[in-house]
Parts: C-alpha cells; structure tokens; sequence
C-alpha cells in the first residue's frame, strides 16, 4: 500500500466479510502512517462486486449487496457471473475476447472509468 494512491476492494455478492476485512487493514495502514507522520494519501475507490447472478438471488446475497450498498464506497454496474470467465481462465484466454464476455468486459469498463484517474 506504500505505493498506492486508491484502493479499489473486490467483493462476490456474498462477500461483506472479505470488505470489511480490507476495509479495517486499510485503517490500520492509515493509522500506522500517521503515527510515523508519513503522508496518508490513500483513497477508497470503491467496491467492485463481480460475479453476480442475473437469476434469482439468495436472501444472504441480497442482504450482503444492501450491506456493501449502505457503505457509501459501492460501485455499479454489478459484474454479472458469466460461465465464459471461468471456462477461459483453464487454457489462460481471456474472455474479452468472446461474445458472451462482451457483458462482463462493458462492466469493467464502465468501474474502470469511475476509478482510474
């Protein structure tokens, strides 16, 4: 994190936990640079939660998304959950590449110019 300006956290629809892990290790980096009076440049960007399923959801992945919603750092669009990325990542493709990536690829497109700067 020395090097970094932003961090962006990566969640599942199913991963509030994971957050509010990175979330408290970021605090404590923060804390640990001003006790050494180093500047704390260090930004959330935001929650990217991929994976996500277009069918019916579970109440605990509802619940999880109203969580990550409610800190204020969630970024949308949601990624969906397409087989192709799973399918590709065994023989080291890369699904942008595919047509049934394309709706995977436009979301991360879209995150990555909310982030990037």
């Amino acid at each position: 994190m020395n090097a970094a300006d932003t961090v962006a956290y990566a969640a599942t629809s199913d991963g509030i936990d994971g957050v509010e892990g990175a979330r408290r290790r970021v605090a404590q980096f923060r804390r640990h640079r001003q006790q050494l009076g180093a500047p704390d440049t260090l930004t959330e960007a935001g929650i990217v939660v991929g994976g996500v399923k277009e069918t019916i959801m579970s109440r605990a992945a509802v619940a999880s998304l109203e969580e990550l919603r409610a800190t204020g750092l969630f970024l949308e669009p949601l990624i969906p959950d397409r087989a192709i990325v799973q399918e590709v990542r065994i023989s080291g493709e890369w699904y942008g590449q595919y047509r049934k990536g394309a709706r995977v690829l436009d979301a991360y497109t879209a995150i990555a110019k909310k982030v990037l700067r």
